[in-house]
């Protein structure tokens, strides 16, 4: 992604899909699971009401219908039949039994205990059939497992009123092993097609928040993020009618209020630093002549070096107030025509931080505090007043460094005359090593003095040549 952001919130948005469609997916798989064992449970119910319907029409057929011989004739012969398979189950057990529950015959010989009638029951013999509730388990005698079964009772009619009931006890271990063999398969349809299903949502959606949240998110956060470092000029690129565009808009309102508001103070305080700078002309004329020329230097090492218009602008103006600070030193200090003593010489070393201190409400200029703090820093750390070393000094700071030092040992003052500009390229050349300049930065210096000497005697020969 070209935008940094934090993915935390991609992160519980794709996590909350993802947990959606579990959940859904589970959902689906126990209803449908629910689904399947009731229609094929009612499926057993239908078919076994329907065979002991045609049980009911064989012992219609007896010549005593309620005869234990004849019923006993008739589930032998029913428990015999080839044809019991093709109903889909198994039973269990198969008895008759009448009104009062004494067992009238029975699959499984042997004496049996009366039934005990309960509503079920009461109800067969009223002519209702009971196609049971839910799922028993019984012990099979042969194989000593509990099995699934459920109880199916019809009534038997004899001469318009119900003399007997018959109830059979499905088997349903085949069943349930169809029904979960019909589960798995469709489990595993159903988690091929929620899954690939989920992973379209989720690129579909993935793709849409990107577009529409994450990345206009992304835009807002970096505005905000540049305006917090002073970068007033960012704004959002508003593309969509929604409430994040209104949210970007209201950034941008935002930001050209703060402009606005930091242009005025700013426009104010250098409006203030002029007025100081005129002041400090009254009181030291030298100063304002020397920030004139350091600022010249400055300017022309730096585009010497490639900075950018802004960089040369910030330079200059940096340079014509680097000294801004020595409003608040003594006369007398600054006049003196003779050299400093230790505790003048401590007053003076303190301008920096004072012309620091006069720029620092200029916050989006940080270059001018820069420079007006440091361009006493030395490259090897024993300058002053924080003892910076090396490229932690800033480029404009050591840039001014240079040309106050160059213009320093060129320039008359009052107790002395400037050195010719060889002598002090010599000087330069000797100690562009020793620390207390930037050597590559200090070597590139000394180069454009020569090239521009170098100029003006061709220009001061040409000029001779002329005038002869």
């Amino acid at each position: 992604m070209a935008l940094e952001f934090s993915p935390i919130l991609a992160r519980r948005v794709m996590g909350l899909v993802v947990l959606g469609l579990v959940a859904i997916s589970l959902l689906i798989h126990q209803q449908s699971e629910a689904v399947l064992e009731t229609a094929l449970l009612d499926q057993v119910k239908q078919r076994a009401n329907i065979f002991m319907v045609g049980i009911e029409r064989q012992i219609l057929d007896l010549e005593d219908p309620l005869d234990p011989a004849g019923l006993q004739s008739v589930i032998d012969r029913t428990l015999e039949s080839n044809h019991l398979p093709e109903l889909g189950f198994a039973i269990f057990k198969m008895y008759f039994f009448d009104a009062q529950g004494n067992i009238m015959a029975h699959s499984i010989p042997g004496q049996h205990k009366q039934k005990v009638m309960l509503a079920a029951y009461t109800r067969v013999f009223q002519g209702e059939a009971y196609l049971g509730e839910g799922l028993e388990y019984a012990l099979d005698p042969i194989t000593k497992r509990k099995v699934p079964k459920i109880d199916i009772i019809v009534p038997l009619e004899y001469r318009g009123e119900v003399a007997a009931a018959l109830e059979v006890e499905v088997n349903l271990e085949e069943t349930m092993a169809l029904i979960k063999s019909l589960d798995d398969q469709y489990e595993q349809t159903i988690l091929v097609i929620v899954g690939s299903s989920a992973l379209l949502i989720l690129f579909f959606l993935w793709w849409v928040m990107q577009r529409w949240m994450f990345t206009p998110i992304a835009a807002i956060g970096k505005v905000t993020k540049d305006i917090s470092v002073g970068d007033l000029s960012a704004r959002v690129e508003v593309l969509q009618r929604d409430e994040l565009g209104s949210l970007a808009l209201s950034v941008n309102q935002m930001a050209d209020s703060i402009e606005r508001l930091f242009s005025e103070q700013e426009e104010a305080h250098m409006q203030m630093l002029q007025s100081l700078a005129k002041a400090l002309e009254a009181k030291d004329a030298y100063t304002a002549g020397h920030s004139a020329r350091v600022a010249h230097f400055s300017v022309q090492l730096g585009k010497r070096i490639g900075l950018k218009e802004k960089q040369i602008t910030l330079l200059r103006q940096g340079a014509l107030m680097h000294d801004l600070g020595k409003i608040g030193i003594s006369e007398t200090i600054l006049n003196k025509p003779g050299a400093l003593d230790d505790h003048e010489y401590e007053i003076i070393r303190k301008h920096p931080v004072m012309t620091a201190s006069i720029m620092r409400p200029l916050k989006r200029f940080r270059e001018f505090v820069e420079i007006a703090a440091w361009h006493h820093e030395r490259w090897d750390g024993k300058g002053y007043p924080d003892g910076l070393k090396g490229e932690s000094i800033p480029m404009l700071a050591r840039i001014v460094s240079i040309a106050d030092t160059w213009d320093a040992i060129t320039g008359d003052r009052v107790y002395r005359k400037g050195l010719p500009v060889d002598k002090a390229l010599s000087i330069l050349e000797e100690e562009q090593h020793l620390g207390q300049w930037d050597p590559e930065l200090i070597g590139t210096f000394i180069t454009m003095i020569r090239d521009e000497q170098e100029i003006r005697r061709e220009i001061e020969q040409d000029m001779s040549m002329q005038s002869d």
